[in-house]
């Protein structure tokens, strides 16, 4: 591959990195305001993740595909040491597996859980719930961490 075009997908790994950070963030922000909002009661807090999560996880998924797409393509890039780019594919392969798994043996089984919405909470949500903010928090942090080493300037000859 040309210089342009490993130039460009190192462009659209440091935008799609970054893109996740900030749409998690957001996520975070705005879920907190909403379920500890006075005008939703337990049917609607249920209603809410339910209708909320499954958005978070389809755009993690695909700002992770775009990313691992955009450090492929910029294999090779003059400036871009192996070591910096290895370093950069795995911490996203690591956080694109953290949010599937998530995904798939946290929030699944949470969605169980509250469906019908506003029923009673049975035993191992609280668990479930505490262990899917660790889970999402570490794969933020993940991607944040790439973001900084993929945004860092590389070196120019």
């Amino acid at each position: 591959m040309n210089q342009p075009v490993r130039q460009v997908g190192l462009m659209i790994a440091r935008f799609a990195l970054s893109a996740w950070v900030g749409a998690a963030a957001l996520f975070v922000i705005n879920g907190v305001l909403l379920v500890t909002s006075p005008a939703f009661d337990s049917a609607g807090r249920d209603h809410i993740a339910l209708i909320r999560f499954p958005p978070y996880y389809v755009t993690g998924a695909v700002l992770m595909g775009f990313t691992c797409a955009g450090l492929l393509a910029a294999r090779g890039l003059t400036g871009l040491t192996n070591r910096r780019w290895a370093t950069l594919l795995i911490l996203t392969l690591l956080a694109s597996a953290v949010i599937l798994g998530d995904y798939l043996w946290v929030y699944s089984p949470l969605a169980q859980m509250i469906t019908p919405p506003g029923s009673s909470r049975p035993q191992g949500f609280r668990t479930l719930h505490y262990a899917s903010e660790t889970v999402n928090s570490i794969q933020v942090a993940l991607c944040l961490i790439a973001a900084m080493i993929a945004n860092w300037p590389i070196r120019s000859r």
